[in-house]
């Protein structure tokens, strides 16, 4: 019933401006010939007529479309409701043009008559409005179903990306256990072990691809206190990030692998103490987030493990980022800098 309603006002006011376009005629035939202006009042009464029985030839051309299959049978049905309209709209709009004084024909069958060719004329041009208005409403539904499956194809995407992780976190978190273990510090241990437990639990937490900055931070620090249970005093850590970054959305574990890599291969394989910085800052429109070590650059070759990492977070970013975002691995005499830049987010 909106819908027909919809479609009433609609077809109304459109309707309406064909009349008054056809009336702008008059004003200029009259200063053209010099006579006074005469308006016929017959053309407003058939397009009023007209537009009442626009939902009715809308519905046939929905019910009835001129597509392959039936376009023979559809297009009978709707030559039938052509005539059909003549019939509807002539007789009304006759008596009403009579009723307040316009000019009409001698007669009810000569007006039909003469009124066919526009009337069929207007019945195809509405279905014509019809069948396109359908073909966008397809089309629409059709963009929106589009929409909706490349939502969720990223949206799996991004969790089996995600997935692969999680293991991998496991299985060096696990090795820094058994460290402590081999080197006889229980108490640390049996921290690391409670450390572990919050880790996983923030791991299960369904929070979205993205989180706020602030609580990959809080992710990283927890980790960072895992890690510096097993290397004491051979590591220094230094946080720095800007405050007004922290509000700023980012993929889950984008930080803990880089930071993982880091102690894997720039601190550990050094006799000498080293240092992790990690680093965010908001860069206009940008988000700026990095990984520092002092290794020294004495690294051994990359593992498997190291390539999964950065491959997975390159294709996270890539994913949801498109172009619009970087991720640089430097190395250099004083250390290694990874780099990730992705556009600045806030948290909504």
């Amino acid at each position: 019933m909106v819908r027909i309603a919809r479609q009433l006002g609609v077809a109304f006011c459109a309707w309406t401006a064909l009349a008054l376009l056809f009336y702008a005629r008059f004003p200029l035939q009259a200063l053209a010939t010099g006579h006074r202006v005469s308006i016929a009042i017959e053309p407003l009464i058939s397009c009023w007529m007209w537009a009442l029985i626009t939902p009715a030839i809308l519905a046939l051309a929905e019910r009835f479309p001129l597509e392959r299959g039936r376009r023979g049978v559809n297009a009978a049905v709707h030559a039938a409701a052509a005539l059909g309209s003549v019939v509807v709209s002539a007789p009304p709009t006759y008596a009403l043009a009579k009723l307040f004084g316009g000019r009409v024909a001698p007669g009810l069958g000569t007006a039909m008559i003469a009124e066919s060719f526009i009337d069929v004329f207007s019945y195809a041009a509405v279905v014509a409005v019809g069948h396109a208005l359908a073909y966008h409403r397809i089309s629409a539904r059709e963009q929106l179903r589009r929409s909706e499956l490349e939502a969720r194809l990223l949206s799996a995407r991004m969790e089996a990306l995600e997935a692969r992780m999680h293991p991998h976190f496991l299985f060096n978190a696990l090795n820094t256990i058994s460290s402590l273990i081999r080197t006889g510090d229980p108490k640390a241990a049996v921290r690391a072990v409670a450390r572990l437990g919050d880790l996983m639990r923030s791991l299960l937490l369904d929070d979205g691809q993205e989180i706020p900055l602030a609580q990959e931070m809080d992710f990283v620090g927890r980790y960072l206190e895992l890690e510096q249970a097993r290397f004491g005093d051979k590591l220094s850590l230094r946080i720095d990030v800007d405050p007004a970054a922290l509000e700023a959305m980012v993929p889950r574990l984008v930080l803990q692998p880089l930071v993982e890599n880091a102690l894997r291969h720039g601190i550990e394989p050094c006799r000498d103490p080293g240092r992790v910085e990690v680093r965010a800052s908001r860069a206009g429109e940008m988000l700026e987030l990095e990984v520092r070590d002092t290794g020294g650059g004495a690294r051994g070759p990359s593992t498997k493990s190291t390539h999964i990492a950065l491959a997975n977070i390159r294709a996270r970013l890539e994913q949801m980022y498109g172009a619009h975002q970087q991720l640089a691995l430097t190395r250099g005499a004083e250390g290694t800098v990874a780099r990730v830049v992705i556009p600045y987010r806030a948290q909504r």
